[in-house]
C-alpha cells in the first residue's frame, strides 16, 4: 500500500535565504545605520526584511525586530552575524564595518553564536538617524546621528535632520544657504576643526536669538515662508539661521586671533564690532548680548598669552580652544560639538535637569548634565555630551 503523502497546510517555512536570493549589492554608505543596510538590501532584492533578519538570527525572531524600520529602529548584530551578512551580501566584513558604525566592535550585540536584537532609538535631541540626501546617496537611506540633530548634505541642496521622526529640508529656493556653506568649509580649510567649532558655537548663538525673536527676526520668517515651512518654523529654524551664524563665526574667529595675540583683549570691542556687523546695537549692551556673553565666558581674554609651539597653525588653532571643545571624528560641517550647552527646544534661560555630579554650577551643565562633566568621577568619553546640541 502506498503511503499517503500529508496533505500541505500553507504554513511551510520558507527556504534558508542564501547569496542567491540577494543577487543585487546596494552601494555601501558611510555612516549608515544598521538597520537602514538591511532594509535597502531587502528591497534591492525583493525580500521581506524579516526574512534576512531571520537569516541573521538563531531561534526564533525577536518580536521588536520582526516590526522593525530603519527610521525607527536599530538592530545589533553579534559578530557571528556580522559574518553571515558578508556572505549573504558578497561583501567583506571589513567593508561592512568601515561603512556602518553600528558593526563596530564596541556595538556589537554580546551574545554568541548567530543573534541580534533591534531597539528603539532614544527621541533625545542628537540620538535618532538622520534620512539621507536623496540626491546624492539613496532614496529611503538612513544615517546614525552621531549626536549631530542637523546639518546640510554636501551637495548644499538638502538639510538633514533627525528631530520629530527625521525629515529633509529642500534648501534649493535659497542660494544664500549654499553660499553659506562654502563659507563654511573656507572656514573649516583655513583653520581646521577650529573653524568647525566656531561655526557650531555661532549656531547656538543664533538658535538662542531665533527662539527670543531677536537680530534678523523678520528675514528668518522670510526664509522659512520660502522653504515651504511656513506652518513649521521650528523645524526650519536651523537652516533658517544658518547664514548669520557663518557670519557670526567668522567674527568669533577675529575674536580668538585676538585673544591669543593681545594681552587682556578687549571683548566689549569685539561685542560692538558684532553689532555693527549685523546692524542691531542691542548685541553690544542689551539683551542680545547674553548668549555672546556667555560665550566670552568660556573664551575669555588671556592675561598671558600661550608659548609658540612647533605645530601646524590648524593644530595651534584647536590647541587654544577651550577644553568644552571635543576633537570631531570625522571632517566636514557640523561635525564638532559646541562648548555652548543649551538644548534647542529646552528652556534657554533656566536648568532644564540637574547634573548630579555638579548641579548644574559647571559650564558644561548649566542648562542640562554632560557627559563630560569635570566633576564626573567616571565620565566614560569625554566626547559625547549626555544631551547634544547641534
Amino acid at each position: 500500500m502506498t503511503p499517503r503523502t500529508p496533505a500541505s497546510t500553507g504554513t511551510a517555512r520558507p527556504q534558508a535565504l542564501t547569496s542567491a536570493d540577494l543577487p543585487i549589492r546596494v552601494p555601501l554608505i558611510h555612516g549608515e545605520t544598521t538597520a537602514s543596510f538591511l532594509a535597502r538590501t531587502a528591497v534591492a532584492n525583493a525580500v521581506e526584511l524579516p526574512r534576512l533578519l531571520r537569516a541573521l538570527h538563531k531561534g526564533r525572531l525577536p518580536a521588536a525586530a520582526a516590526d522593525a524600520q530603519p527610521g525607527t529602529h536599530e538592530v545589533a548584530l553579534t559578530a557571528e552575524s556580522v559574518t553571515r551578512l558578508a556572505d549573504l551580501t558578497g561583501r567583506k566584513e571589513d567593508q561592512l564595518r568601515h561603512a556602518l558604525p553600528g558593526l563596530a566592535p564596541d556595538r556589537l550585540h554580546a551574545s554568541s553564536g548567530l543573534a541580534l536584537r533591534a531597539r528603539t532609538w532614544s527621541q533625545a535631541p542628537g540620538e535618532p538617524p538622520l534620512p539621507a540626501c536623496p540626491l546624492c546617496l539613496e532614496e529611503g537611506a538612513w544615517l546614525n546621528g552621531a549626536g549631530h540633530r542637523w546639518r546640510p548634505c554636501a551637495c548644499g541642496r538638502r538639510w538633514e535632520c533627525g528631530d520629530d521622526g527625521g525629515y529633509l529640508i529642500d534648501t534649493t529656493p535659497l542660494p544664500e544657504l549654499g553660499r553659506a556653506l562654502a563659507d563654511h568649509r573656507a572656514l573649516n580649510h583655513r583653520v581646521g576643526p577650529a573653524g568647525d567649532a566656531m561655526v557650531a558655537d555661532a549656531h547656538q548663538v543664533t538658535l538662542w536669538w531665533w527662539v527670543n525673536r531677536q537680530v534678523a527676526h523678520a528675514a528668518w520668517r522670510e526664509r522659512e515662508d520660502a522653504l515651504g515651512l511656513g506652518r513649521h518654523r521650528r523645524r526650519a529654524a536651523p537652516a533658517a539661521v544658518y547664514p548669520e551664524a557663518v557670519r557670526l563665526a567668522q567674527l568669533m574667529n577675529a575674536w580668538e586671533n585676538a585673544r591669543t595675540a593681545v594681552v587682556n583683549a578687549d571683548p566689549g570691542t569685539w561685542l560692538t564690532a558684532v553689532a555693527k556687523e549685523f546692524d542691531v546695537p542691542g548685541i553690544a549692551d542689551g539683551r542680545e548680548a547674553e548668549p555672546l556673553r556667555t560665550w566670552i565666558e568660556l573664551h575669555p581674554p588671556l592675561g598671558e598669552l600661550p608659548a609658540e609651539k612647533a605645530v601646524k597653525a590648524a593644530e595651534g588653532r584647536w590647541e587654544q580652544l577651550p577644553a568644552l571643545h571635543h576633537r570631531p571624528e570625522d571632517r566636514g560641517p557640523f561635525q564638532t560639538p559646541s562648548c555652548l550647552r543649551w538644548v534647542y527646544g529646552l528652556p534657554l534661560t533656566s536648568t532644564a535637569a540637574l547634573c548630579p555630579h555638579c548641579g548644574g554650577r559647571e559650564p558644561s551643565c548649566r542648562w542640562v548634565p554632560a557627559d563630560d562633566c569635570p566633576q564626573n568621577p567616571s565620565p566614560g568619553s569625554r566626547n559625547a555630551e549626555a544631551i547634544t546640541t547641534s
